[in-house]
This record gives structure tokens, sequence and C-alpha cells, in this order.
């Protein structure tokens, strides 16, 4: 089987799959505060606690800044201890030594800058992101914007701010379920279109009949199920499906991994599970 016939039918058996459960993009319901997530009985007990509630969207990209730029120090530093390790000469030893300390002062920092917005809680910990609300949003030129100002109408929370750009908010979708499912169309529409413009790249270059005739039938498979998938996706969300929509969550709630003794201490310093709100005017961490 050559390189083309291999993908066909590996694009055949995933647009079948997909097929024959088409509505299954609900999610399971919101977990509560505290849940065991141990799965085996000589594992140790491990709880999901709500420790974090972000309600907007500057808040949470805050957050999400703040987790990756300490997610990619952490990777820097493991690179930063490899090359240590494989140092040949005393003088490279302690470069590198005196490097790797200094990134470990910045990223000391850095968490210490973060536990001072979001509690000390989201610091050197699982955690597990839950959607609450997620808006669906399209750009707005500046001469839309201007236009939309001027109308009586006008309302200023339908207009989104992220950095210097501007978004028309279309719609706002409430619930974990109806949030990951709305995530979960967006994604299948965008692999549709792609798995659909792949097939039709391929097609005329297949030479053997029944490949051609199989990627004929895949074709026109995959533009059903994508016509199909976008009118679900218009009459759901009140929108057209576009390669121009912004999806972003608008509302998350954070939950962190505890063991079963940090649990215990947590219930015995307060009745309530820890919270902390971070402040729509925190800092942006610094860039590296």
């Amino acid at each position: 089987m050559n390189k083309f016939s291999f993908l066909l039918a590996a694009l055949c058996v995933s647009l079948h799959a997909q097929e024959a459960k088409p509505a299954d993009t609900k999610a399971a319901a919101p977990a509560p505060d505290v849940k065991l997530t141990g799965s085996g009985s000589n594992e140790p007990k491990s709880y999901q606690i709500e420790i974090l509630n972000l309600k907007n969207v500057g808040e949470i990209d805050l957050f999400q800044r703040y987790i990756q730029l300490i997610k990619s120090q952490d990777e820097e530093l493991r690179r930063q201890q490899f090359l240590l390790e494989n140092a040949l000469t005393t003088p490279e030893r302690e470069a590198r030594g005196h490097q790797i300390a200094a990134s470990q002062a910045k990223q000391k920092g850095d968490k210490e800058q973060m536990a001072k917005i979001f509690g000390a809680f989201v610091i050197d910990r699982n955690l597990v992101v839950i959607p609450i609300k997620a808006i669906v949003a399209t750009p707005l030129s500046n001469e839309q914007l201007a236009k939309l100002a001027a109308e009586k109408d006008n309302k200023k929370d339908n207009v989104l701010t992220a950095g210097d750009k501007k978004f028309l908010i279309r719609n706002t979708i409430a619930g974990q379920p109806e949030v990951e499912a709305l995530f979960g169309t967006h994604k299948l529409i965008t692999e549709l279109k792609g798995r659909l413009q792949y097939l039709i790249e391929i097609q005329p270059k297949l030479t053997k009949e029944d490949e051609k005739s199989q990627a004929e039938k895949s074709i026109k498979e995959t533009q059903e199920l994508l016509g199909k998938k976008l009118e679900e996706f218009k009459k759901a969300y009140e929108i057209e499906y576009s390669s121009e929509l912004v999806l972003t969550y608008s509302e998350i709630k954070i939950a962190g991994v505890f063991s079963e003794e940090e649990k215990k201490a947590l219930e015995a310093k307060a009745p309530t599970t820890p919270q902390a709100a971070a402040p729509s005017n925190a800092p942006a961490p610094e860039k590296k």
C-alpha cells in the first residue's frame, strides 16, 4: 500500500467513526469542589479542590500567560541541567551552574508574583481547568468600531478588547458541557475542512481507479458531514461558522489536586475551600 492509499484509508476510517457518533460532543457534568481522583487501591488518595474562579477574559489571559511562562522556564531549566551534566571543562560547568542559578532565581520571583495575584495554592501543583462560560466573537476594524460606537443602542459590553485588537461579542455560552461542546464542534469543523482540502488535493494525483473512486467517495462524505456540522453550528450558536471567529473562555474555575493530608489541613483551618481573586489590573509577567 502506497502512502496515498494508507492516508486515504485512515481518513475514511476516521470519517466513518465521527459520523457514527455525531452528537456525542457533551462533556461530563462539572465536578464538585472536592472529588476523589485516586484510581487504584494502592495509590494515595488525592482530591480536586476549587482554588480559583476567574470571571473575565483579562484575568484568564493573565493566568494562562503565567502558566505558559513557568512551563517554558521549567523546560529551559531542564535543558540547562542537561548541558551542565554534559559539560567537558570546569569553566563550562561553572558557567552553566551560574546560568541555572540565575534562571532559578528568575523563576522563583515569577512564582512569588503569581502567588500574590492568584494565591499560593496555584504554585507547583497539578491544576484542572473547568470552563464555565465562553464567548464567540468576530474581529472589528477601526471603521467598524467607529460605526458601532455611533449607534444609539450600542453597548460597550459587546466589545472585547485583547491587546490592541477589538472584537464584537456575538454570543455567550454558559455551562461546562455547553462550552466544551462549542470548542469540540469548532475543532471538528476545522479538522473536516482540512481533511476536505487534503482529499481534493490528492485525488488528481492518484493513478489507480479504485483509489480515485475511494477518494471521490470520501470527498462526498466529508462534504456532507461538514455541511451538517456547519448547519448545527449556525443553529446552536446563532452565527455562521467562519475562520475569523474567535472563541475564548470568559469564566473558568481552577481546581488543584491535593493529597489527603493537605485536604485535612485545609479543612482544619477553614470550613470552605481556598479561594483567591485575581485583580483585573494585575501586572503581566515579564518575558524572558
